[in-house]
């Protein structure tokens, strides 16, 4: 449960090197509504939680970072539930119609999820799944 006050997420922010090619991968490969532009910062809408994207230098100078913060990953991994195997692969063959590369094509896990992972230009992860069995609990 979380801390009394802390709220909901709303927001998840991705460190990114390049702002264009990152504005551009989401915008244009996935199809994302970008809500907002600011200065090595963007903001895309989704169901849920709003994407921004954050350029590693603008972050470094904006918050006083040491340059040991970078990007490339996977260092974190974004998953997106579906509501069926059917709409999971639906999803795969829309993104690599739109020139998304994969790392293999969807498949059921021994977890009981049946997903499809790809990274964007900087290595984050991202998880296209949905439950098709009670999720292993060990």
């Amino acid at each position: 449960m979380p801390l009394p006050g802390l709220g909901r997420i709303t927001d998840i922010a991705l460190c990114v090197a390049d702002i264009e090619r990152a504005v551009a991968f989401y915008r244009d490969k996935l199809a994302l509504e970008l809500k907002r532009r600011d200065t090595g910062f963007a903001e895309f809408w989704t169901e849920g939680a709003i994407l921004a994207l954050w350029e590693v230098g603008d972050l470094r100078r904006a918050l006083a970072l040491p340059d040991r913060v970078r990007v490339g990953g996977p260092h974190t991994m974004v998953a997106m539930r579906l509501e069926t195997g059917e709409a999971v692969d639906a999803a795969h063959a829309a993104l690599v119609a739109r020139g998304v590369e994969f790392r293999q094509p969807p498949e059921t896990f021994p977890w009981g999820a049946r997903a499809v992972y790809f990274t964007d230009p900087d290595d984050n992860l991202w998880e296209i799944y949905c439950w098709v069995a009670p999720p292993r609990t060990l």
